[in-house]
């Protein structure tokens, strides 16, 4: 019951992001149970430091070491995936390619017990080794859960973009 409350407010917090000013906005009005941005507690802010560090260095097996083993990959205008191994093969299929991130900003945060949420608004790119990078706006939500061993695992990635579909080809 509790995945389920946090993954709707998570799917919600996703609705309220998808601009730059709405985006301010949310994160200026965050429910009672939300934490500030930056105010998680230290092991899951480490966690997820950690984890958009290996995305920034390339580093897929240790981007792979996050994930929940019955992970839900939901990416936009792409099919769900479901579980570690299926989630890691496309990761890994990513050779040759350069993802990277910029001006990530964590616009809301819910911890509660074991889960917790974040919603992020941030550019990435995704080309060729050697291209020129398309920074593309998007928005996400992970669903984070502590694991007995006391690590946090990504345990749901939600992402859509900020592009309407009309005018993805405009990019």
């Amino acid at each position: 019951m509790q995945l389920i409350a946090l993954m709707c407010a998570a799917v919600l917090a996703l609705c309220s992001v998808s601009h730059a000013d709405e985006a301010q906005e949310a994160a200026a009005v965050l429910p009672e149970d939300a934490q500030a941005p930056g105010a998680l507690p230290e092991d899951l802010q480490a966690a997820i430091d950690v984890f958009y560090a290996a995305i920034e260095s390339g580093d897929v097996e240790a981007r792979i070491g996050f994930l929940a083993d019955d992970v839900l990959l939901m990416p936009n205008h792409w099919t769900m995936t479901r579980g570690k191994e299926a989630v890691a093969a496309i990761f890994r299929s990513g050779a040759g390619a350069v993802f990277k991130l910029r001006d990530r900003e964590m616009v809301r945060a819910v911890v509660s017990g074991d889960m917790a949420y974040t919603a992020n608004s941030y550019f990435y790119t995704y080309h060729p080794e050697g291209g020129s990078p398309q920074w593309h706006k998007t928005k996400n939500i992970h669903l984070w859960r502590c694991v007995p061993t006391g690590d946090w695992r990504l345990e749901v990635d939600i992402w859509n973009s900020d592009v309407p579909i009309a005018a993805f080809g405009e990019e």
